[in-house]
């Protein structure tokens, strides 16, 4: 399945849905079954063949540090293998305010600040840090501008309001042009989507696939290192 193209406001991106339907099928994937990081997009083709899961959609979940490990919060399967990292510091993770994108089986998907995570006492089946915060309740990102000039590729995750539809969006990695993109035009083309809230998940490294990898790539050495994964199974 081919991934939807949109080109917005001079931006050219590609988009994954995950409707009300495939909830249950949307996984947040770090370790395999030994404990180890999958690294990449083939370590984790490798660990869902093991369990009789095919791979339908995969992008790298968010910013990590040394390891490969999240730099936050971080819920697989309703386990916690990372905390909260409310902490202060330098690059997109720690601009204030960042947040959460958690997907709850019951009460359905939502993107909050990271800071009211703590009195929402939740306990979804999946989650993931990152930030800044593109979208929240409708309002961008204070620090957002129109006429910056920092243009990177650059990927997020937004719920639509009246759906509740996970919405994965990256800006085109090929696209030199198009696909180099600000953080405003993100936020503009989420409220373009009708989503109200979302939440940035990296930049430059960020990769997008839609069917399984033929096997000669998926055991090839990667071209890019990750932490946690959003996955779509089948």
């Amino acid at each position: 399945m081919a991934a939807e193209m949109i080109e917005f406001e001079g931006g050219l991106y590609q988009l994954h849905r995950v409707p009300k339907p495939r909830w249950s099928q949307l996984q947040l994937r770090w370790l395999d079954d030994q404990g180890r990081p999958l690294v990449h997009f083939g370590g984790l083709q490798k660990q869902l063949r093991k369990e009789g899961l095919n791979l339908a959609f995969a992008t790298n979940a968010g910013i990590y540090k040394a390891g490969p490990k999240p730099c936050g919060l971080t819920i697989s399967e309703f386990r916690e293998l990372v905390p909260l990292n409310l902490a202060d510091g330098d690059g997109n993770f720690f601009l204030k305010p960042n947040g959460v994108f958690y997907l709850d089986d019951n009460k359905g998907p939502a993107v909050v600040g990271a800071a009211e995570w703590p009195q929402l006492r939740l306990k979804p089946r999946l989650a993931a840090q990152s930030g800044p915060l593109i979208l929240l309740r409708g309002v961008e990102h204070p620090m957002f501008r129109p006429d910056s000039p920092n243009k990177r590729q650059r990927s997020a995750v937004g719920v639509v309001k009246d759906t509740q539809e996970v919405v994965f969006v990256m800006s085109h990695r090929e696209d030199r042009r198009k696909g180099r993109v600000t953080f405003h035009q993100l936020a503009r083309l989420f409220v373009n989507l009708s989503c109200m809230d979302a939440l940035y998940l990296d930049g430059d490294i960020s990769e997008m696939i839609t069917q399984p990898l033929p096997d000669a790539v998926a055991s090839a050495p990667p071209t890019n290192t990750f932490a946690a994964m959003f996955v779509e199974v089948r």
